[in-house]
This record gives C-alpha cells, structure tokens and sequence, in this order.
C-alpha cells in the first residue's frame, strides 16, 4: 500500500476521468484547436484507460483465483475442471476481455511510438502513458521520451524565453 501512494506513475482512475474532461477546456485556451494534438491526446487517454482496466480485471481475475485456491484446490485440477467451478466463467470472462485490451493496447502503443510532440499538452500525455508503460512491460519507452524531449528543446517557456530543455540535454 505505502507504494501505491508514493508512486508518482500511479494514476487514479478519477484523475484520469477528470483530466480527460478537462482537455476541452484546456484546448479552448489555445489560439486554435488541433485536431491532430487532440487525436494524440485522446489515444493517450484512450491507452491510459485501458491500461487502468487491465490493471482492474486482473485484480479481480486474482481474486477469483485465490478463491478457487482455498475453496477447490485449483492448481490440481484440469482447464476444464476449471472452467467448472462457480468463479469458472467469470475467470473465462475476464481472460477474454483481458486479450482484447492488450490487442487494443498494442495498437495504441505502435501510434503513440511513431507520435511527435506538438503541445505541452501532448508532451504531458505521452510521459503519462511512458510511465505508466515503464511500470508493467518491457517495450521500449525511450522513443515518447525522446519526442518529448525534442519538443521541448525546440520550445522556449513563454514567461521567460528560455528553452524547456537546454539544447545540450536533448541531444543526449
């Protein structure tokens, strides 16, 4: 539990909800609304989403397994025996729903690999989902990041002038 509150890669799912609702808003801000940062926002949003489902369904599948453990001695018996027991469907269920999302997720991630940073907004996006994706898989993140940093260092912060990442930093 102590991890989960000092994890900053951890995202709520009401944190999520509320940052997605709020994108309109914050994209009435801008000069022009961009279609295209808006697609590359929503598909992180769209993977984040269902990275947090993934992470529910297989709390609940975990469940249901330690339940079959202590109630039916589960590692014993057969798939179809499995497949028998009262938690059987739902597990089944879940199994199902679990290999669509991470279809679903592997699409998202070959766009989101190939996507290049246009706004702040987009640049937080995809660090967002790279953290998240550090957290649970082996692919490599290091093509978000380096998009991020390479908008950023082509970038200047608007108050101050100077760039988001020194241009020393993004070449690394």
């Amino acid at each position: 539990m102590a991890r989960r509150k000092s994890d900053p890669t951890l995202i709520s799912r009401r944190t999520l909800l509320g940052a997605t609702s709020a994108a309109p808003l914050v994209g009435d801000c801008a000069t022009s609304a961009d279609p295209v940062s808006e697609d590359l926002i929503s598909e992180c949003a769209r993977w984040l989403a269902a990275d947090l489902e993934t992470d529910r369904l297989s709390r609940r599948w975990a469940a249901l397994e330690i339940q079959a453990v202590a109630e039916h001695c589960y590692f014993q018996l057969d798939r179809v025996q499995r497949r028998q027991l009262p938690m059987g469907p739902e597990m089944a269920a879940i199994e199902t729903k679990l290999q669509a999302i991470s279809r679903a997720t592997a699409q998202h991630w070959r766009r989101l690999s190939r996507a290049k940073p246009s706004t702040l907004h987009e640049v937080a996006s995809l660090l967002a989902v790279a953290a998240r994706q550090n957290l649970h898989a082996d692919d490599n993140t290091e093509p978000l990041v380096r998009a991020c940093v390479a908008f950023l260092a082509s970038t200047n912060c608007p108050r101050c002038g100077e760039p988001y990442v020194p241009t020393s930093l993004s070449a690394a």
